[in-house]
């Protein structure tokens, strides 16, 4: 039998628990599907490390471009890699490119505008809004004060966020109703595994402090099987292909109070901590397990 052999690229920098914890729970399930694995940082060094037939487990997360670097340097080297492209990775992380592509599409989203300057706003949609940083995570900068009701609550926001040295700040429509997140696996076609549901008041957010500390089997956290189901399910698949997302994602649905699902954000490079990653949770729900998720991930980079 021959032996396979496969690289586990992190972030030796990132150090929240969704992405350290989880390195050790990837070796684990990875050792358990007959891989003999070896965990790198991405570094100067990484491309040293590599060698003819390694596949590439890709979990480099990170809240800037440098995400990007990976698939970039390992689609030049002609290596098989888990996860989406750089092309894909790029677009995701820049949440008005991604809107301008999606609603091109006639996938909904809220409407939006874009601010790198106090003094310089134009065609804000009308109030409330949300104000968030427009690269990075999906809750990567928003708090409590994210939403805004009156131009002083937006004034308030965005001097928050510029003095944190956010460079260019999406201010979007905030859509009243339930706040949603899509487990998304596999290439051809994708499969989607699950719908989870936070239950927080529907004129309220997820903030990055809530979405920190939420374990996702909090009872806070339930799956979605509402009447909207398949209205939900057919545009995240919609924006899993427009976006070019491989092998796995995560899509943040706010579903209106009219039913309409608006898409606020795409992750192609979602979080697997058993515990705190939406993704494993729905993968237990759906039949895989947490080994047959990774199994999943793996062989859409084999194939």
């Amino acid at each position: 039998m021959t032996t396979r052999r496969c690289i586990l690229v992190y972030n030796k920098d990132r150090e929240i628990t969704t992405s350290a914890e989880a390195i050790k729970y990837i070796e684990e399930a990875l050792r358990t599907l007959e891989y003999v694995v070896k965990s790198i940082p991405f570094d100067k060094e990484f491309i040293h490390l590599l060698e003819k037939d390694d596949i590439v487990f890709n979990y480099y997360t990170s809240t800037s471009f440098l995400q990007c670097l990976v698939p970039l340097v390992l689609e030049w080297l002609d290596v098989p890699f888990t996860g989406s492209t750089a092309n894909t990775q790029f677009l995701a992380m820049d949440k008005e490119y991604t809107s301008i592509v999606l609603e091109s599409y006639g996938i909904p989203v809220p409407s939006f505008s874009v601010a790198k300057d106090i003094d310089r706003i134009s065609d804000i949609p009308p109030f409330p809004v949300i104000v968030k940083p427009a690269l990075g995570g999906s809750s990567e900068g928003i708090s409590d004060i994210s939403i805004a009701r009156n131009t002083r609550d937006l004034k308030v926001a965005l001097e928050f966020l510029l003095s944190k040295g956010v460079r260019k700040i999406l201010i979007s429509s905030f859509i009243e109703g339930e706040e949603l997140t899509v487990g998304l696996i596999g290439n051809d076609p994708p499969s989607v595994i699950g719908i989870l549901k936070t239950c927080i008041d529907t004129t309220k957010i997820l903030t990055s402090e809530l979405k920190e500390v939420l374990d996702v089997y909090d009872e806070r956290v339930v799956p979605y099987r509402g009447r909207f189901y398949d209205k939900v399910v057919d545009i995240a698949l919609k924006s899993y292909k427009v976006l070019g997302c491989r092998g796995y994602a995560r899509i943040d649905i706010r579903l209106s109070l009219e039913g309409i699902p608006y898409v606020i954000d795409v992750n192609p490079l979602p979080g697997l901590h058993p515990k705190y990653s939406y993704l494993p949770r729905m993968a237990e729900e759906y039949g895989l397990g947490y080994k047959g998720l990774i199994k999943a991930i793996v062989d859409s980079a084999i194939r």
